[in-house]
Parts: structure tokens; C-alpha cells; sequence
């Protein structure tokens, strides 16, 4: 698998800076904000170059945005690596071999214990980067302000008493300080209907494993004491997870719209004025605070 680098936003404001050029799309994905144009022509980009340079704090907005999308971007693929995984690994031509204990069915716990482990670990660390990265923009840009105030309710509505989130946020120190997590290749059984079961291959963590280390939060134990029959389905409670914290990462984005309303649509009246012909007025490259 080919590994894609993604530099920090310290290196890309610097990169951008040395090539004089704005950065390019995030590509967010369907129903997400995509609220600035984009350069088409290098004609564009070096006027928004300029526009930047007589304007900090379009720059700063600018940036601040576009790091954010990428962020959730990383947090959103290492999900989506997890997912794919699971889904190769719960093939019905995988039952057989590991129901019989062969030596194919032996090479793919192997194999899938592995790659597992790496991406859950992948996936933690994106977890904290994007929770801490946020808390730390949203703080420089409007501690003091009622926005700050209403970003720290909506967080410790969602994540301060929520049971997934401390347990991941807790796995991720067990796997710092203590050990990589013991992931278990299982086979489970889920009731369709009232005389229907469904069977399939999932991955699952030992209770017991983790219950040795000592250091677990309240909410983080209580979630791997509430694991079945010992076995902690790490899959779902990825899933919960994660559609909380995008759910929560959408109405971010959209109240950061709303709070930088004026810069953005600064921004994209330069390059509708570029094309509609009228390049030749100036931009207005006053400063607007939000």
C-alpha cells in the first residue's frame, strides 16, 4: 500500500510560502463544506498571492480552514482503512479456513493481527491529533468570546461523559506506555431477526489483556466491562466513535463559516471578479475580525 505523506501545517504554510502559491483543494468529501474557490489558472494563484501578502489575516482564515479539513481528512482515512480491513478480512472464503485451522487459515490471522494492530494504532493517534489540534486553533482564534463558550458545551455534550471516546482516548496512552493492543480475529454471530442469525469474521480485543493495566479511566473500564464474554468488539466501538466526532466536526465547520463569514467571501470575490472579466479592480484587502 502506497503511503501518502502529509506534511504538518507549519511545513505547508512554509512550502507555500517559498513557491508564493495558495495551497490546493483538500477535496472534502459530498455534503461537507467547500466554501472557498479554487485557482484554476497560475494567473489566479499569483493574484491571490498578492492579495495574501497585503492581508494577514485572509491568510491566517485562509490556512486555519483548509488545515482543519485536512486533519479530519487523515482522522477520516485511518477510519476508512479500518473499515476496508474488516471488510476483506469477513470473506465467506475466509470461513473455512480458519473454522479448519489450516495453514492458509493460520497465515490470515497472522496476517490480519498485524495490519490490524498498525491501523488501530494509526487511528488512535489521528483521534487525539484532531481533538487536540482543534481544541488548540478554536482557543487561539476566540478564547473569550461566546464561541468559545459554546464550542466547550458542545464538546462536553458529546465526548465528556461519552463512554467511547474516554476508552479510545485511553487505549491510545495503554498502547504509548504499556503494550500494542492484543487483537483477536473472532467469529461473530448477530440475531437478524427473531429466528435468524448472521455470522461473520470481526476483530476483537481481550478484556482480560486489557484489565491488566491499571491505569484506566472510569468510563474507559466501564466500556470493556460491559464487553461480551470477555471480548471487546473494537470495530463498534470505533464506528460509534467516529460518526460522533463527525457529526460534531460538521457542525464545527459550519459555525467556523459563520464566524468567518467576511474573509471568505473576501476571498472568493477576488477570483468572481477575475472572472468576469473584471480583474482590473483592486480587492478590497482590509482586515475584517470575525
Amino acid at each position: 500500500m502506497a503511503v501518502q505523506k502529509v506534511l504538518t501545517d507549519a511545513q505547508m504554510i512554509k512550502n507555500r510560502k517559498r513557491h508564493n502559491k495558495p495551497l490546493a483543494s483538500t477535496g472534502t468529501q459530498e455534503g461537507w463544506p467547500s466554501w472557498f474557490i479554487h485557482p484554476m489558472q497560475s494567473a489566479e494563484d499569483e493574484v491571490l498571492s498578492w492579495v495574501f501578502k497585503n492581508n494577514e489575516r485572509l491568510e491566517e482564515v485562509y490556512f486555519l480552514v483548509q488545515m482543519m479539513q485536512i486533519n479530519y481528512l487523515v482522522f477520516r482515512r485511518n477510519y476508512e482503512e479500518l473499515v476496508a480491513l474488516k471488510k476483506e478480512f469477513d470473506h465467506p472464503m475466509n470461513f473455512g479456513e480458519l473454522a479448519l485451522k489450516t495453514e492458509k487459515g493460520k497465515q490470515i490471522t497472522s496476517d490480519v493481527v498485524i495490519e490490524y494492530t498498525r491501523l488501530l494504532h494509526n487511528f488512535l493517534a489521528s483521534a487525539k491529533m484532531l481533538v487536540e489540534v482543534t481544541r488548540r486553533w478554536i482557543k487561539q482564534q476566540f478564547e473569550g468570546t461566546e464561541f468559545w463558550k459554546k464550542y466547550q458545551e458542545e464538546v462536553s455534550s458529546r465526548f465528556a461523559n461519552n463512554v467511547q471516546a474516554q476508552f479510545l482516548e485511553d487505549l491510545r496512552d495503554f498502547t504509548l506506555h504499556r503494550i500494542l493492543p492484543l487483537a483477536m480475529p473472532e467469529l461473530l454471530m448477530q440475531q437478524v431477526s427473531e429466528h435468524e442469525l448472521r455470522s461473520s469474521l470481526g476483530i476483537i480485543l481481550l478484556k482480560d489483556h486489557l484489565l491488566e493495566w491499571k491505569k484506566w479511566s472510569e468510563l474507559g473500564r466501564m466500556q470493556i466491562l460491559m464487553s461480551f464474554e470477555g471480548e471487546v468488539d473494537i470495530q463498534s466501538i470505533v464506528e460509534q466513535y467516529v460518526e460522533n466526532a463527525t457529526e460534531f466536526t460538521r457542525w464545527l465547520f459550519w459555525q467556523i463559516r459563520e464566524q468567518f463569514d467576511n474573509e471568505i467571501e473576501q476571498f472568493n470575490s477576488v477570483l468572481i471578479h477575475m472572472r468576469k472579466g473584471k480583474s482590473n479592480l483592486t480587492p478590497d484587502t482590509s482586515t475584517h475580525a470575525p
